[in-house]
This record gives C-alpha cells, sequence and structure tokens, in this order.
C-alpha cells in the first residue's frame, strides 16, 4: 500500500511540473512583417516566380547548347544477323536445308563515328545569339512576375491594412452606440419628454448594423491574411504595420515624367524589342540555309563473319566487306539544296519580323494609354483623401455636437444616430481612399515597370 502511495504522489507531482511548465512557457510572439519584408518574403518563397525561374533556367540551357554546337557528336553503330555460309561450288542449294545449323552462321559490323562543325556560314553564331536572346526574354519575364506578385502583395497587406483600421473604426462606433443606449437609458428614467417610444427600436437597429459590418470587416481581414501567405509563405501568428496617414502630402511626378519612366523600364517594351531582334535573327538564319557547311567526319569501325573466310590477300583493289578493322578521316560538305521550300522560308520569315515589328508600334501606343489611364486614377485617388480627410472631420464635429445635444435633452436618438451613421461612413470613406491610393501607386508602379513606388513620388 505504501508503495501505491508512493507511485500517487509521483504521478501528482509530475501532473503539477507539467501544469507550472505549461503555464509559464513563453508565448510564440508574432512577428511584425513590413511591407518590404513581405516583397522579400514572396521573392524567395512564391510558386509563381519559382515557375518562372524554371523557364529561364531552361533558356540557360538553351544557350549553352547553342555555344557547344562546335563540339564533336559521336555515333555508336552496332548491327548483328544470321547469314548463310558461304558454300563450295560442288554443294547444292538444297545442301543448305538439309544441314540447316551447320550450313548458318551470322556477321557483324560496329562503328564509332563522329563529326566536327568547322564552318557553318556563322549559322551557329547566329544560332547562338537567338539562344541569348531567348534568355534575354524569360529574364524579362521573370521581373514582370516579380511585378505582378508584388502587386498582388501589396494589395493583400493594404488590405489587411484596412480591414485593420476598419475594426477599430467600429470598435468605436460600439462605443458610441453603448454611450447612447447609456444615456437613452438614464433619460428615460428621469421622464425626460425628448424620450420618444421609437428610440429604443432604433438604438437596435444601429447594433445590428455595426455587428454586420464587424462581421463583414472580420471576413475581408481573414482572406486578406490568406492571401498575404499566398506568395510570402508565412506560418504562424503575424502581425503588420499600422496602416499610415501621412499619404496625403505625396505628390506624384509629372504625367510626362511618368511616361519616360515607363518608356525606360516597361518590360513589356523591352519583351517587344527583344522579339523584333529575335524575329530578324530567326530570318537572317533561314537566308544562311542557302550556304554549305564544312564538316570533318571519321569513322572506327570492326566487323567479322564466320560465314564468310577472311580474304588473305588485300590491297587497294581488293577489300574484305565482311572481316577487317580500320578507321577513316575526312572532311564532308554539307550542302542541304531545296530552292523552292528554301525561297518561301525566306519569304515567311521576313513576313513574321516585319508583322512583329508593326505589332510592336501598336503595343507601344496601347502600352502608353495604359499608363496615362492608371496616372490619372492615381492622382483621382490621391485627391480623394484630401477631399474625404476634410469630410470626415466635419462628421466628427457632427457626431460630437448631436451626442453633447442628446445628452442635454436637445436632441433625440434619430439625430444621433443619424449623425453617427455618417461619421462612420466617413470615416470609412477616410480609410478606403487611403487604401485605393495605395493599390493605385502600387499598380502604376507596375504599369511603368519601375523597382519601387517611390520612384513615381517627388522627392
Amino acid at each position: 500500500m505504501q508503495m501505491i502511495s508512493k507511485i500517487k504522489d509521483f504521478i501528482g507531482a509530475m501532473a503539477l511540473a507539467a501544469v507550472c511548465a505549461t503555464s509559464y512557457a513563453p508565448e510564440a510572439t508574432a512577428e511584425t512583417i513590413t511591407l518590404e519584408r513581405a516583397y522579400e518574403l514572396a521573392h524567395a518563397n512564391s510558386p509563381q516566380i519559382e515557375a518562372q525561374g524554371y523557364a529561364r533556367d531552361a533558356a540557360q540551357a538553351q544557350v549553352s547548347e547553342a555555344k557547344y554546337y562546335w563540339a564533336p557528336k559521336f555515333a555508336l553503330k552496332s548491327q548483328f544477323g544470321p547469314m548463310p555460309k558461304s558454300k563450295d561450288i560442288r554443294s547444292s542449294e538444297n545442301d543448305i536445308w538439309d544441314n540447316f545449323f551447320d550450313s548458318w552462321g551470322f556477321t557483324t559490323r560496329n562503328s564509332l563515328e563522329f563529326w566536327l562543325p568547322l564552318f557553318t556560314s556563322t549559322k551557329v553564331y547566329q544560332t547562338h545569339q537567338l539562344a541569348k536572346i531567348g534568355l534575354e526574354v524569360e529574364e524579362l519575364r521573370v521581373q514582370n512576375e516579380i511585378l505582378n506578385v508584388e502587386y498582388d502583395v501589396a494589395r493583400a497587406y493594404y488590405g489587411l491594412q484596412l480591414a485593420t483600421a476598419a475594426a477599430d473604426v467600429v470598435a468605436e462606433a460600439e462605443k458610441y452606440v453603448d454611450q447612447v443606449e447609456t444615456q437613452y437609458r438614464k433619460l428615460l428614467e428621469s421622464g425626460s419628454e425628448s424620450v420618444k417610444d421609437t428610440d429604443q427600436y432604433r438604438i437596435d437597429i444601429a447594433k445590428a448594423n455595426v455587428y454586420r459590418l464587424k462581421n463583414t470587416i472580420d471576413a475581408k481581414r481573414t482572406y486578406a491574411e490568406k492571401a498575404l501567405r499566398v506568395h510570402t509563405r508565412l506560418e504562424g501568428p503575424f502581425e503588420i504595420e499600422a496602416m499610415d496617414f501621412d499619404n496625403a502630402k505625396e505628390e506624384l511626378q509629372s504625367q510626362d515624367e511618368v511616361l519616360d519612366l515607363a518608356r525606360a523600364n516597361r518590360g513589356d517594351l523591352k519583351l517587344l524589342d527583344a522579339s523584333v531582334r529575335a524575329a530578324d535573327k530567326q530570318a537572317h538564319i533561314e537566308w544562311l540555309n542557302w550556304w554549305p557547311d564544312l564538316v570533318l567526319v571519321g569513322e572506327v569501325y570492326y566487323k567479322f563473319s564466320n560465314a564468310v573466310p577472311k580474304l588473305e590477300e588485300k590491297n587497294f583493289y581488293i577489300k574484305d566487306s565482311y572481316n577487317g578493322r580500320g578507321f577513316g578521316l575526312g572532311f564532308m560538305i554539307k550542302w542541304d539544296l531545296d530552292p523552292v521550300r528554301q525561297v518561301f522560308k525566306v519569304r515567311q520569315a521576313d513576313a513574321k519580323a516585319e508583322r512583329t515589328r508593326a505589332q510592336r508600334e501598336l503595343a507601344i501606343s496601347g502600352i502608353e494609354l495604359e499608363v496615362t489611364e492608371q496616372y490619372q486614377n492615381t492622382a483621382t485617388a490621391l485627391a480623394n483623401i484630401a477631399i474625404t480627410y476634410q469630410s470626415r472631420r466635419s462628421a466628427k464635429r457632427f457626431l460630437t455636437k448631436a451626442l453633447f445635444d442628446y445628452e442635454a435633452g436637445d436632441g433625440d436618438v434619430g439625430d444621433m444616430i443619424s449623425a453617427l451613421t455618417t461619421f462612420i461612413e466617413q470615416r470609412s470613406m477616410y480609410l478606403q481612399a487611403l487604401h485605393d491610393y495605395r493599390i493605385a501607386l502600387v499598380k502604376l508602379q507596375k504599369v511603368t515597370g519601375v523597382a519601387t513606388a517611390d520612384t513615381l513620388l517627388k522627392q
């Protein structure tokens, strides 16, 4: 019994120690993520950027393949097959079939061939240059994907900031509703004539509206948080910086300056330039196919057959076709002559090059139009911040005045709820204006191709 009691005491002590350890275990602190840190995580972890990186690696492999085309090429060939043995002049055809297994042998030939390009009329060089253009294109696409990912990350980050700030507005609205309800009960108990039978209904409706708004904000916050994790691969709890309210002081560069930045940095324009150069290079390669190639070829071979006896005497005129070994080395001119096909292949390549050049001119106009439109949207969003800031201040004063009048018994719940609704709307509009401007600025960064959004602002 004493042993059982000791065991129980020991188990109880261990359980108490586990509870104490759990109680005093340090809680995991949530990391504060800045937008720049979110960009860094996205650059390192985004599947979208990673996928485009593999395309770049494939283009790099094509460049290396074209570079080493001059390396010798080898081919190993081996042949084996049955062969009837050479018969004595005194034997007949029937003797072969009468002694089937003794009348058949085999023959084999094995060879190692190689060829080395010596002169290709610069086709190898031009192909190497074309592969380099392809690598340049993939590099530009990687940069475009980075801008696309940064835009998605910024939208999620700013959306999370907006939801957090809006939650503060809702919390403030709840306090005002509670304050109104508390004052209503005081006036009701004092028998104030300003109290109406419908006041409680109005307060209940205001509570429900605030509750619905809170649920909507919580849902948007959850969505924005998950969206931010898509590219950053963030795990566990994290926090973000509070919304910055100083954007109204920023000033955009002029539209002409932003267009100049787009012409110098827009990835699509660089892609179009690369496409034109690639089309011209491809047309030139098709024209070079008219010309021959000079190749060094060689062969080392071994052949044997037990169906044919070896020739004892060999010279320049007599050669054993079934037994022997040797090697050969020489020059070969490779000239693919197909005039009809080649003429039209060159014409097709020239036409594609001209079409690419025309598409580039059209795309340039469209890109400049896109940049102009987004610049105007960003400028409008920036102007809206100042406008909504003033209306937000007026709504705050309106709410303060209505609350003061209601507490003094000069107002009613209807006026108070109306002022509170206006305040919530204007506060929300102000936060939305800040959010919309930041998103518009990041999108303007995307369509211009600049590295940071600060480049678009006057310093």
